[in-house]
């Protein structure tokens, strides 16, 4: 026996021996990831995700810095037979007395609120709303007459007296406090259903604090539901795969404590799990489950080994496939880490992280689970049934019969597949909206459409004017009110003492939604019906080009039109582009990664085709189909094709085992394939079904971004088994169909 040998067998004899060692390594891993995971925190991501250098948000911060934003506004829907009813007028009344005593709630705007100007022999301005309330027919004649001298009611109640609204802005904080949010929320809703039973009358909450606030809630659902539907999954697939239930058991702790890992890591770190880290920690679950079945169908293949060494060798023979899947997977999150949106730049570093550490805890959990498991007398029967029948789930592993039988048309049928199916999807252009976190039947979702509906729009878009002349500001407000169609402006020209008047007169939270802080600056503000990222950026576009025509503004600085959905839209759309560039970025760092790993150009390009294909195809789709880039398709390309590239590496790591790649023969590649595809097919169930959480998930861009990946995978299994051998024939180095050519 050589001396390398005799140092080997001495390694893995003090391995067995002290296979405590392993179990103490694993132990300190589980340790990090229960301490981190104490320590987790969930964010809606509804600003942050915007944060970055464009100048869309600069414009907005700086906005938001010097004026009382709409953000933290908690509008009340009021829904009645009719508002003039006095038993609808008291309640109100006494809503909206309560809810200036909620702590946090710094303001009330709503009809009652408003003074009707004096009819001639009265005198002077009284309450619309008077108490005690006035008979129903006093009180609707009332608010008739006050629809026709008080603009500002049109964009608070409804002209049928149906509907109104109520505005509660909550406390600003330089924090976001989602735990102090809620508490505002839940009184608010108290004193709501309070006011529903005593009048009859429907009390809705909505707003952008209500949003964040479901989204927040769905967060901490969805976490839940996707991994304990990924780990269901994978023990099932896993079940069907090695038919063993206990070989499916012991598949599970490995993939369970790198996903425990990934998520404490987010503790650790102080990274929030927001509405695009989420998808981290069920494809980190996935991507180690599958990792634990190649292991194991490789185990299988060792025999009756000694159990530690079987183990070892196992782990050694697929590590690299594992490990270059897991830097695939970690280049394609290092292609986002550089966006200039801080949260998308986040997600990018921590899935480059907890890749590449969920991966190696994947590789040692599994070591010592197989080593130590493996000393039971069941094992050794059921693994070796393993490896005498493999699985054939579905009859996919016959699959690359197809690419036997028809190479060179699959061949370069593929590749132009690949090139129309790119062509098209260059062309799929960015689409946004606020709203598409939330279903369509989200009850906050419809209670945003019921107030649009029913009385006035939710956003607004505002425009900064360096002045406070009274004058310059209503040739602004002017604009404002042609470009949105409606009379609600608000701005200092319609105050008495203009700025002055606005800050002597009005509580503090209505004045600074006019009047800067420093005083300097007023603000001029319009609702506007929000459909969709380009409508707004059009609607924005148009106000700013018409404000910069007009002579009498000469002079006057004035800011770029601005709100949330304006500058949302805008720095979407240079995101999406960056996400965009980010899958560019991933295909070129994989292609150099297998070029360096095999030292062939040709064999790295032909490999990227399966890879390529999956992807374009889907972005060809979204474009035919018309839905366009949005942030869950986008970001569920790039990803996905990372974790897609798991399968060819696989396949090019099985040839290379059997020196098939030196020369490729179609007795190579048929080897390589049959002992490769029951493994490839079983994780790739696995990826697929294991995504499928997210079908039931609360938020529906977690949703979407499932369903894109679950499609990338399927049709990069398809890929794999039928366009990759027919490329290897046709296009690889020394390939046997090519060779004939030749």
């Amino acid at each position: 026996m050589t001396t390398w040998r005799r140092g080997l067998m001495g390694t893995l004899r003090a391995l067995e021996a002290r296979l405590w060692l392993l179990w103490a390594a694993v132990g300190l891993v589980a340790l990090v990831a229960v301490t981190g995971i104490a320590r987790l925190e969930f964010d809606d991501g509804l600003i942050r995700f915007f944060d970055s250098d464009l100048d869309a948000f600069e414009d907005y911060a700086a906005v938001s810095r010097a004026f009382e934003g709409d953000t933290n506004d908690v509008i009340v829907l009021v829904e009645a037979d009719d508002i003039a009813a006095p038993e609808v007028a008291a309640a109100l009344s006494d809503f909206v007395l309560d809810a200036q005593f909620v702590p946090g709630v710094r303001a009330v705007i709503s009809p009652l609120s408003l003074r009707l100007p004096a009819e001639p022999g009265e005198a002077g301005e009284a309450p619309l709303f008077p108490y005690p309330p006035l008979a129903q027919d006093a009180m609707a004649a009332r608010l008739d007459r006050a629809f026709a001298s008080l603009p500002a009611l049109t964009g608070l109640m409804a002209a049928d007296r149906s509907a109104l609204i109520a505005v509660l802005p909550i406390t600003e904080t330089d924090r976001d406090d989602t735990e102090n949010r809620r508490a505002q929320l839940d009184a608010i809703d108290t004193l709501a259903a309070r006011v529903t039973e005593a009048s009859g009358a429907t009390l809705s909450l909505s707003g952008y604090p209500v949003l964040r606030d479901t989204v927040a809630r769905a967060l901490i659902r969805d976490i839940v539901v996707l991994n304990a539907i990924g780990v269901l999954v994978g023990f099932l697939v896993a079940s069907v795969a090695f038919r063993s239930v206990r070989l499916a058991l012991i598949t599970l702790p490995a993939p369970m404590l790198g996903t425990a890992l990934a998520v404490g890591l987010h503790g650790h770190l102080g990274v929030t799990i927001n509405t695009i880290t989420i998808a981290l920690p069920v494809l980190v679950l996935v991507l180690a489950t599958s990792d634990a079945i190649h292991i194991g169908f490789e185990r299988a293949r060792q025999g009756a080994r000694n159990p530690v060494r079987a183990a070892m060798r196992a782990t050694r023979r697929v590590a690299t496939a594992c490990l270059f899947a897991a830097v695939t997977t970690a280049i394609a999150f290092a292609a986002l880490a550089w966006s200039r949106s801080e949260i998308i730049a986040e997600m990018g570093r921590m899935g480059l992280l907890v890749t590449v550490v969920s991966t190696l805890t994947v590789l040692l959990t599994h070591t010592a689970v197989l080593a130590t498991v493996g000393r039971q007398r069941w094992f050794a029967p059921v693994f070796a049934r393993l490896a005498h029948r493999p699985p054939s789930i579905l009859g996919l592993t016959r699959l690359p019969a197809l690419a036997f039988a028809a190479p060179r048309t699959l061949a370069w049928g593929g590749l132009a597949l690949a090139l129309v199916a790119t062509a098209l999807y260059s062309q799929a252009g960015p689409r946004y909206s606020l709203l598409d976190s939330l279903y369509d039947d989200n009850p906050v979702r419809e209670v945003f459409a019921r107030v649009e509906a029913k009385v006035a729009p939710v956003s607004q878009v505002l425009v900064p004017v360096a002045a406070t002349d009274p004058e310059a500001v209503a040739r602004v407000a002017a604009h404002v009110a042609a470009a949105t169609g409606t009379e609600a402006v608000r701005s200092i020209a319609n105050i008495a003492g203009g700025a002055e008047g606005a800050t002597e007169t009005l509580p503090e939270a209505l004045a600074r939604r006019m009047v800067s802080r420093d005083g300097a600056t007023t603000l001029v503000s319009a609702p506007f019906r929000y459909e969709n990222g380009e409508q707004a950026m059009a609607l924005a576009d148009g106000l700013d080009a018409a404000i910069a025509a007009d002579p009498a503004l000469d002079g006057i600085d004035i800011g770029r039109a601005t709100g949330l959905p304006i500058m949302s839209a805008r720095v979407a759309g240079a995101v999406l582009d960056e996400i965009n560039r980010g899958l560019v970025v991933a295909l070129l760092g994989v292609g150099l990664l297998i070029l360096v790993w095999l030292g062939s150009l040709r064999l790295a390009l032909v490999s990227l085709l399966p890879n390529i294909l999956p992807v374009t195809l889907i972005g060809a789709f979204l474009t035919l189909s018309g839905r366009g880039i949005e942030f869950s398709n986008a970001l569920a390309l790039t990803v996905a094709f990372g974790i897609a590239v798991d399968d060819t590496l696989h396949v090019l790591n099985r040839l290379k085992l059997s020196g098939g790649l030196e020369r490729i023969t179609r007795a190579r590649l048929e080897e390589a394939l049959a002992e490769v595809a029951p493994a490839l097919v079983t994780t790739s169930a696995v990826l697929v079904l294991g995504m499928g959480g997210a079908l039931f998930a609360e938020n529906k861009g977690v949703a979407d971004f499932g369903k894109i990946a679950m499609a990338v995978y399927a049709l990069a299994l398809v890929a794999d088994l039928v366009v990759l051998p027919a490329a290897l024939a046709r296009f690889g180095p020394r390939g046997y169909l090519r060779d004939r050519q030749e």
